[in-house]
């Protein structure tokens, strides 16, 4: 038989193949015999669940790679021993352990737990402290494993079952604490304390293995750390629940089963799928290194993981229907407790509040995305979950994604460069939608100025980079809210839709939100127009972050910016921007780090700024406090001087945002015979007005005229003299842009084509017009601090540019 005509069961790099020798017996689960197996009518492409693996190729379930599934058994059965057995069993013993020496401040004293009497087994450990390494014996036994005694003694241990490295725990807590201040980098720490030991003459038995013991040490107490605070904290909720009788804000528990929907879960918690069955406990030869995850080098470059591979088991089929993504939010008296934890001067304090203003928000937040923030393409390490994660889950917001697409169309492929693209000329200006204050060319610049607006525009490759970016919601106090991971390679909406549906997911019925985001008109846009959000349009105030408004439109910068909007005050919506920057130490590190451990790593810096925040918020509320009257007492100032009433101001204001708001005139073929046609109806409606003057002045000069006919006639005159008076204007200037003035003439122009030209010039002039106004007033806006500065050196910007 010819070998080439046999399907090959492998498919390796650079083209290579493994095919199976016909005379051979099959392999149980290769793709030739469950072809053969099939059952008739079912497609070549619905293979059943086994060992199958498609080298080099697309998996939408996250295949292993063959080479890898010894090293991936091992390390997803150490962490599932890690998470169900071992670290829920040192909860109470590490609690016990930190109030025994007041927060390790005091000595340990070891309390043997042994209760069974039983020999055991003998085990040695070498134990690392900060300047000496010490030899431990342990005695093992049922009633008392390794890491229960090694707790009990102050020390945490490398491996769940038979460690034969420990460290102590004030060692762990100070590295800890470093690695949020500096980028983690266990290679260069175990490498300095291995250096300082063996200058004091202590040596390891064997290469490189400080390395990887400290770091599953270090990642696994983390972890402990995490769950214990956690198990405080729901201790702390249920006792909060009895005083306050609600139930994550719900008032009545029973609310939570009378929606037709199936509700939310109150806290963004992801539930990790379920580990791999654990082997049964076997005594085993005691190894000098033990299987755990090298988080310092990078892992091996394995198949493309799709969203699709993370979804919860109980999680409904996201491709099912284009139906919402979340359900319809639980009435709640106040914000949930995840809320209420995550930033207390937004949502905390009593509900409902009495000086809620009706015109504004309660609370504002701000959304950004950082495409710095990468991971690189590698296969995932073992599910690792932080307990009081701030991350999206994946699966939201690939449902979120199905939901978008299967509602708005694709957008078309970008013109190709150097290709201009041709408008259509019978195109006219106009308000897209009757909420929309913005006309749909301004819409058009700012969608064509801001790299954010265009979801298609690659950011970040997908060939070489599994998750591209983060996208954060915090609130004005610069706290994290919720962040979700991007795997796109631009800008998605979808990402933004998720993150405000989660929030109003946690929020009361009427509770108002302003939103900062730094394309907020093109959101506002595209809600308006698909239905996105609808069941928060009502509640969701859109505006501009300070930085990027200065690169939108005039127009909507007018409508857009924080400080012309009602209910914003000074918040600049920049807080994501400042979050980033502290971040930015992390970048070379989480590009190389597992999906789990970089989320992992991400939660713990979050909550390590919530805590150093939580203490300096009382000195922000005092210096906005003191910036706010500042600013009012300037301002205030500044009415005084200007000698004008506010309700003058306000209408001023007024008319010049209906000004520089309007639809701006386009060019067109028509355009001639449409400037005729409508001087020939002003013409028509001033003579009508005109007869009706005259109508209405015979009366009144009538001496036989009816009393009521004369009083009717004198409440009408003023009205229609005023009506006529404008409608004179507007046909002198009508006429007067025509060149003509008489109807006849206007009749012979409507077919000119000079005409045409000339009202398409006159239309291009009124565009350029309002362009370089809009233009200027930017400059002035820009020139504006910098003239004040640089008052005592007698130039400004301008003067500065000649």
């Amino acid at each position: 038989m010819n070998p080439a005509a046999i399907r090959p069961l492998i498919y390796g790099p650079a083209n290579t193949t493994f095919i199976q020798h016909p005379n051979l017996p099959r392999l149980p689960y290769s793709k030739a015999s469950i072809d053969e197996a099939s059952v008739p009518g079912q497609p070549e492409d619905e293979v059943p669940s086994g060992n199958y693996f498609d080298i080099g190729g697309d998996s939408s379930m996250g295949a292993v790679e063959p080479t890898q599934t010894c090293h991936h058994r091992k390390r997803a059965t150490q962490s599932a021993r890690w998470l169900m057995e071992v670290i829920p069993s040192l909860i109470d013993p590490y609690m016990d352990l930190l109030a025994e020496t007041q927060s390790l401040r005091l000595d340990v004293h070891y309390k043997p737990r042994c209760t069974c009497r039983n020999p055991g087994r003998q085990l040695q450990v070498i134990v690392l402290r900060f300047s000496v390494l010490e030899s431990l014996d342990l005695r093992l036994c049922e009633c008392a494993p390794a890491a229960l005694q090694l707790i009990s003694h102050g020390l945490f241990p490398c491996s769940p079952i038979a460690p034969t490295l420990a460290v102590d725990i004030r060692v762990l807590g100070f590295v800890t604490r470093l690695f949020v201040h500096l980028p983690p980098n266990n290679t260069a720490w175990c490498q300095t304390v291995e250096g300082f030991l063996s200058a004091q003459g202590y040596k390891l038995a064997t290469q490189d293995s400080l390395r990887r013991q400290f770091s599953n040490a270090l990642q696994w107490y983390n972890t402990l750390q995490d769950m214990t605070e956690k198990h405080v904290n729901n201790a702390l909720s249920c006792v909060r629940q009895l005083v306050t009788k609600l139930n994550d804000g719900v008032l009545h528990e029973d609310a939570l089963y009378q929606s037709p929907t199936p509700t939310p879960t109150p806290t963004p918690t992801p539930t990790p799928s379920p580990p791999p069955s654990l082997p049964p406990r076997t005594t085993r030869q005691r190894p000098t290194v033990e299987d755990s995850e090298d988080e310092d080098m990078p892992q091996p470059s394995g198949n493309k993981c799709h969203a699709m591979s993370s979804f919860d088991e109980d999680d409904p089929d996201p491709f099912s229907s284009p139906s919402e993504p979340f359900p319809d939010p639980v009435p709640r008296e106040r914000p949930s407790d995840y809320l209420r934890t995550r930033c207390p001067l937004c949502f905390g304090g009593e509900y409902p509040q009495l000086n809620s203003n009706p015109t504004g928000s309660d609370s504002i937040v701000c959304i950004d995305a950082c495409f710095t923030q990468k991971r690189n393409k590698q296969s995932r390490d073992p599910v690792r979950f932080h307990p009081d994660t701030v991350f999206i889950r994946e699966s939201d917001a690939v449902r979120t994604a199905h939901y978008v697409e299967s509602i708005r169309p694709p957008r078309p492929v970008p013109a190709q460069a150097g290709k201009c693209q041709r408008l259509d000329p019978e195109e006219v200006d106009k308000l897209e939608d009757p909420r929309l204050r913005v006309p749909k060319s301004v819409l058009d610049g700012c969608e064509s100025g801001f790299t954010a607006a265009d979801d298609t525009r690659v950011k970040a490759s997908t060939q070489f980079f599994d998750d591209t970016a983060l996208m954060a919601l915090l609130c004005r106090h610069d706290r994290v809210l919720w962040i979700v991971n991007m795997r796109s390679a631009g800008e998605k909406q979808h990402y933004v839709i998720v993150l405000i549906e989660m929030l109003f997911q946690h929020l009361p019925l009427r509770y108002r939100i302003g939103l900062l985001y730094d394309i907020g008109c093109q959101l506002e846009r595209t809600c308006l127009k698909w239905g996105f959000l609808d069941r928060f349009l009502d509640r969701l105030l859109f505006a501009i972050s300070v930085f990027h408004v200065f690169g939108h439109q005039w127009p909507c910068q007018i409508i857009y910016h924080p400080r012309k909007c009602i209910g914003f005050g000074l918040s600049d919506g920049e807080g994501c921007e400042r979050f980033w920057h502290s971040i930015s130490k992390l970048i070379a590190y989480l590009h190389v780090c597992g999906y789990h451990q970089r989320i992992y790593t991400l939660d713990r810096q979050v909550h390590q700024f919530d805590k150093d925040s939580m203490a300096k918020l009382g000195q922000w509320l005092l210096r906005r406090l003191c910036h706010c009257q500042n600013k009012r007492h300037a301002a205030e100032a500044i009415l005084l001087d200007c000698g004008q009433s506010d309700e003058v101001l306000r209408q001023e204001w007024a008319a010049q945002v209906a000004a520089q708001t309007k639809p701006l005139p386009r060019r067109s073929p028509n355009q001639g015979k449409q400037a005729v046609d409508k001087a020939l109806q002003l013409r028509k409606a001033h003579d009508v007005l005109k007869r009706r003057v005259m109508d209405a002045e015979s009366i009144i000069l009538d001496p036989n005229s009816e009393l009521v006919d004369v009083c009717d006639a004198e409440l009408r005159v003023k009205d229609l003299r005023t009506q006529l008076r404008t409608t004179e204007r507007a046909v002198l200037y009508q006429e007067r842009a025509l060149g003509v003035d008489e109807s006849k003439e206007l009749r012979h122009l409507s077919s000119s084509p000079f005409l045409a030209t000339h009202m398409n010039a006159l239309a291009l002039k009124t565009r350029l017009r309002e362009s370089y106004a809009a233009e200027s007033l930017k400059w002035i806006v820009l020139n504006a601090p910098f003239a004040s500065k640089s008052t005592s050196k007698k130039f400004t910007l301008t003067q500065k540019l000649q």
